[in-house]
Parts: C-alpha cells; structure tokens; sequence
C-alpha cells in the first residue's frame, strides 16, 4: 500500500503541473502491445496496472491515446467493472487532456466514490486523491476565469473613461477657441484701427 501510494503521488501531483516537457511517443507497435495488454487484463476487480497503464498512456501519440481510450471505455461500458472505470478516469485527467475530459473523470470518481464501488482500499485512496486534485484544479480555472473577466470588464472600463476624457478635452478645446475669438472681437472694438483716424490739420 505504501509503495502504491508513494508511485502514485508523482502522478496525482502532475495533474496540477503546468505542460510537461514534450516526450517522444512510443512505436507504433509498442503503442499497441500496451493497449492490448489493458484491454486484455482479465477483469477481477483487482485493480492492477492502473499507474503502470497511465504512464504508458502519456508516452502515446494521439493515435495511441484515443484507441487506447476507445478499448479502455469499450471494456468499462461492457463489465460495469468499478476497476475500468478508475482506470478510464485516470486516462482522462491527464494534465494535457481538455476540460472535458477532466470534467468527465470527476464525474466518474464522483460515482466510484459515492457508491463505494471500489474493490479495495489502495484503488479507494487513489480515486479520492486523484477527485480531490481534480477539484483543486477546477476551482482554480474557474478563479482564473473569474479574474479574467473582471480584467475585461476594467478595461472596457477604463476605454470608456478614456472616451469619455478625450470628448471633454476636445469640448474644452471647442471653448477655449470661442473665448479667443470673442476676446480678439472686443479688442478690436475698443481699439479701432488707426487707418480709420482723421489726420486733419487743426
């Protein structure tokens, strides 16, 4: 149990990483030597290979993945086995799987969880840990996304303001111009040109 959960803490832990650094996908034939091998696991409620079958799931290309995926859900769909269905949860809560995948993994460790399905109390942890990392994710993305659109919202803000500003400079502006030229029209009423002055000798 202890060498389980040692194993597995690398890989709840990565589902909150950032990208990991890009590996190289395995073969083609090697790809499906390990999707045989899951697929083929005989179903006995004792769930074996689950980390081994998520570190080979992450060597895959994107072929790989979805075949993978494909067999994993096929298996899952056609025993119920609560097994396969740990399994198909942690193939999808992958860090570089899409929100929906993760979204969908919750949902299955939220059944896994709720309805005591598990066979054992190693697989038990593993489904807990993993949901409780989930969760930690999907609260953050949703503050992110929160923080995102309030950014936003100041900044259609402060366009606004800016509008606004350049509309009263440009007012003033307008005002100012008024004032000037009603200044320069009585200036020249009260001092009138002196070609208009008679310049008769007394």
């Amino acid at each position: 149990m202890r060498r389980l959960l040692l194993s597995m803490t690398p890989v709840i832990l990565g589902a909150c990483t950032a990208a990991q650094p890009q590996l190289q996908p395995l073969p083609p034939q090697a790809q499906d030597q390990a999707i045989t091998l899951a697929v083929d696991t005989p179903v006995n409620n004792n769930c074996l290979n689950l980390l081994d079958d998520y570190e080979t799931f992450s060597l895959m290309d994107g072929r790989g993945r979805k075949r993978m995926l494909d067999n994993v859900t096929s298996t899952w769909e056609l025993t119920g086995s609560s097994c396969e269905q740990l399994r198909l949860a942690l193939l999808l809560s992958q860090p570089d799987r899409p929100d929906k995948d993760r979204r969908k993994a919750l949902k299955l460790l939220g059944e896994l969880l709720g309805n005591e399905k598990l066979p054992d109390a190693q697989a038990h942890q593993l489904a807990s840990l993993l949901q409780n990392q989930l969760q930690k994710l999907h609260s953050q993305q949703l503050k992110t996304l929160e923080l995102r659109r309030r950014l936003k919202a100041q900044h259609t803000a402060s366009q606004q303001l800016a509008e606004q500003l350049n509309a009263l400079q440009s007012q003033l502006q307008q005002l100012k111009n008024i004032e000037q030229n009603l200044n320069e029209k009585e200036q020249s009423i009260i001092t009138p040109s002196t070609g208009n002055i008679s310049h008769e000798p007394p």
